[in-house]
């Protein structure tokens, strides 16, 4: 079966950018930057990495019919977070809840390295601190010819003058390069201008393209480690062969977990919804886990009858398993004071030790009331972002948390999840030397870690897909012995095409890389998802065009039955995906059936027996 492709290839759209000249614009924007924002102090910040400047930038004269002048920015010292290096341009009007802003710039690359031939930065919009609400986060990029992007936005609160600000991040780019930005414009058209009423540069991801050669590199990957070779064979009572039985091979289900997250209030409730909600959750996914249910304060508020609920929690996982899903726990320890219970962070502000066993206790709680429902569990999340347990009582109780975790749990799975590995175009570096500097110092305290959990929260520029497989085998090589399961996928986007084509190619990425596990979306219902335009269902579960790929990926493009004959020594030999199958044998108009589950690391042919009864 052939998954739809945008029409306009790649390259078209590659070329078409360069000559692009901006769209007409409604009547009525009003600037609200300084118009000689780049002479401004403090308009661009170099930041550091590993001491060093990131970048450095100055004002360039350029030929350009829009504009004479742009900011040459040259990446030095690259790897930081996008945001530690930028250009910064601070508005000079004020900004009301509900006004609708485009940011209009141009950019071209002057000198670069990488294989696509382009320069990249971020463009993003945030309020003041502490928050620094993030209205627009788009990586934009470009060759040697300047490059239009219109990015339009909602402000979803008032800002006075200089509290909303436009930046232009240099500090995420994997290799040192220049570039530049001009013909910067931020204008602001009031509450009453709808958003798709604004010109947008569509955004795009390299892989994208129908002729990449990811594809067939990854298609003979699926081939050669998502199937096996296994074989049917009919005897009778006495061990005889039956040549010319027909025979019928129905798949019942993958070995591959292809899941997602549910609400336990949600997946309980009696009405249409909740039906819609169990209905959907069956049709799509053979993995589940809570979203929210199992993290340490809802699981101690445990309001009975309210949104969290302990009794309705175990309910909630009861049906998963009786339902053959595979399920998942989240979290058992999110180290961060914020995210801990409201009676423990005053133990670890003071750095009281009676905290350390507080958390071992919650843990033995948890896992031991969950034990016969779960099958793996996050043991610690976002341990680069989150850390202040460890900063009171050093790294070494991360390990203890594993083990008193695995006292209890003697076979399930034991995960370290965070974000930033797969995230920010995979050139969040440090990010990533975190994560592994953490998993080296677990497995060299004996902590009985077995998987590796990465979050895949993306918005309007996902990641490379050929960048993807490149983080994949960097962390498969490093650790071997550990599986990889994306945690947290979703596609933040109201570009439901772009969507689609990521959610199709990163799919089919993810399941052709030998060391994962499984892929699991953070939500499917628009009606409970935490970014509502990426989930795969409208409020009222029409099916969108990213929940369509999903479906006709684990449901029809990776998904295989079989029919035919035993051969004369009662043989009847495939190749399928790993998983559950049935297998149905008739002979003289009778039928008999039985199930087997075809296994991954079975080395060569896996035999299946089927004895007729008399």
């Amino acid at each position: 079966m052939k998954i739809r492709f945008r029409t306009l290839n790649y390259l078209t759209m590659f070329i078409f950018s360069f000559v692009c000249v901006a769209a007409p614009l409604p009547e009525g924007g009003v600037s609200v930057i300084p118009d000689s924002h780049f002479s401004l102090s403090g308009v661009f910040s170099a930041g550091s990495f590993e001491g060093r400047p990131i970048a450095e930038a100055d004002v360039q004269e350029v030929d350009h019919p829009e504009f004479d002048q742009a900011m040459q920015v040259r990446v030095v010292n690259p790897g930081a977070n996008y945001y530690s290096s930028a250009i910064n341009i601070y508005t000079t009007g004020d900004v009301e809840e509900g006004d609708t802003i485009l940011v209009q710039l141009y950019m071209r690359s002057i000198e670069n390295s990488d294989e696509s031939g382009v320069s990249r930065a971020t463009a993003f919009v945030q309020g003041p601190g502490p928050k620094y609400k993030k209205y627009l986060i788009r990586d934009i990029s470009a060759g040697s010819e300047w490059k239009l992007y219109q990015l339009p936005f909602k402000v979803t609160d008032a800002s006075p003058a200089g509290k909303l600000s436009l930046h232009i991040g240099a500090g995420g780019a994997f290799r040192p390069h220049i570039w530049e930005v001009g013909g910067v414009q931020m204008l602001n058209f009031g509450g009453e201008m709808a958003l798709e009423d604004l010109p947008e540069t569509r955004a795009t991801y390299v892989g994208q393209e129908p002729d990449a050669a990811w594809r067939a590199e990854a298609d003979a990957r699926i081939e050669k480690f998502r199937k096996g070779d296994f074989q049917i064979e009919v005897v009778d009572a006495a061990g005889a062969p039956v040549p010319h039985a027909e025979v019928r091979v129905e798949f019942k289900r993958h070995a591959y977990q292809f899941g997602t997250v549910i609400s336990a209030f949600f997946l309980l409730m009696e009405n249409s919804n909740g039906e819609l909600y169990r209905q959907k959750l069956l049709e799509l996914f053979n993995q589940s886990s809570s979203e929210n249910d199992l993290k340490w304060g809802p699981w101690e508020v445990n309001e009975p009858g309210g949104y969290f609920d302990q009794e309705q929690t175990l309910a909630a996982y009861a049906w998963l398993k009786e339902h053959n899903l595979y399920t998942r726990g989240h979290v058992l320890v999110w180290p961060g004071l914020w995210n801990l219970p409201e009676r423990v962070k005053p133990l670890i502000t003071q750095k009281d030790p009676s905290a350390k066993q507080v958390i071992l206790d919650h843990i033995k709680d948890i896992t031991t009331k969950t034990a016969e429902y779960v099958d793996e569990w996050d043991v610690i999340n976002e341990p680069y972002a989150h850390h202040d347990v460890m900063d009171a009582f050093g790294d070494e109780v991360m390990a203890d948390w594993f083990k008193e975790a695995r006292k209890h749990l003697p076979t399930q799975g034991l995960f370290l999840n965070d974000y930033g590995i797969l995230g920010s175009q995979g050139n969040d570096v440090p990010h990533q030397q975190h994560f592994a500097k953490t998993i080296r110092f677990l497995k060299d305290q004996g902590a009985p870690v077995t998987g590796m959990g990465w979050q895949g929260h993306f918005g309007e520029s996902p990641t490379s897909i050929p960048k993807v497989y490149e983080v994949l085998e960097y962390f498969h090589s490093e650790f071997p012995d550990l599986d990889i399961r994306v945690t947290e996928f979703d596609i933040n986007t109201r570009d439901y095409e772009l969507q689609a084509d990521y959610t199709r190619d990163f799919l089919t990425m993810l399941f052709s890389h030998p060391a994962t596990v499984g892929v699991q979306t953070w939500g499917y219902w628009e009606g409970k998802h935490w970014r509502p335009h990426a989930a795969m269902f409208t409020r009222d579960w029409q099916e969108k065009p990213n929940g369509k790929v999903w479906r006709e990926l684990t449901r029809e493009v990776w998904w295989n039955d079989f029919s035919g004959q035993t051969d004369p020594q009662g043989k009847f030999s495939e190749r399928g995906f790993y998983g559950n199958y049935e297998v149905t044998v008739s002979v003289n108009g009778k039928e008999q059936t039985q199930a087997f589950e075809l296994l991954k690391g079975k080395d060569g042919l896996q035999t299946v027996k089927v004895v007729l009864e008399p």
